[in-house]
C-alpha cells in the first residue's frame, strides 16, 4: 500500500526581498526546496512574534500603570489566538 500524504492547500505569495537575500537563497538552498524553506522561516518568526507579545501581554498584566490601557483591549485578546494559549 502506498503511503499518502495529506497535502495541505497552498497559495502562491508575491513577496519583494532584498537581492541579497535572494542571492543567498539561491546559493544555499535548492530550488525544489525553496518554498518549504521559506514557508519554516515565516512559521518560525510567526511563533517567535506570537511568543514575544503574549510575553508582554503577560508583563502588562503586572504593571498596574497599564491595567487601565488593557481594558480597552481586553474584547480583542482572543482575535487569532486560540484561547487555551492563555
Amino acid at each position: 500500500m502506498k503511503k499518502h500524504q495529506a497535502q495541505a492547500k497552498k497559495v502562491n505569495q508575491t513577496f519583494s526581498i532584498p537581492i541579497e537575500v535572494s542571492n543567498e537563497l539561491h546559493v544555499y538552498v535548492k530550488h525544489r526546496e525553496m518554498s518549504q524553506f521559506v514557508s519554516d522561516a515565516i512559521k518560525k518568526e510567526l511563533e517567535a512574534k506570537k511568543n514575544q507579545l503574549r510575553q508582554e501581554y503577560a508583563d502588562m498584566k503586572t504593571d498596574p500603570a497599564q491595567r487601565e490601557v488593557m481594558k480597552d483591549w481586553e474584547s480583542t485578546i482572543g482575535d487569532g489566538i486560540d484561547a487555551n494559549e492563555w
